[in-house]
């Protein structure tokens, strides 16, 4: 039941900052495809959430996957908030 509530929890979050960041697409803010797989990233983590009330294994590696998706979007950010490049 845990990983239920954190993949549920971690795709709702970063899903609904992904969504806010594209909505400024209406503004005339182009949309960068990094948004669009992290966004989809979050869908599959959700999708994961479900899933891991049936079958946990097959849950784990979509939610591994759905998190690498997630983050290339997050990581560019944080290697420069870092300071590394």
């Amino acid at each position: 039941m845990i990983p239920f509530f954190l993949y549920l929890a971690a795709g709702a979050v970063t899903g609904f900052h992904i969504y806010t960041l594209l909505m400024l697409a209406v503004l005339g803010v182009p949309a960068d495809p990094r948004e669009l797989i992290s966004l989809l990233g979050s869908l599959c983590l959700i999708v994961a959430a479900y899933l891991s009330l049936f079958n946990p294994h097959a849950a784990a590696r979509l939610a591994l996957l759905a998190s690498l998706a997630i983050w290339c979007f997050y990581s560019p950010a944080i290697v420069r908030a870092a300071g590394w490049f």
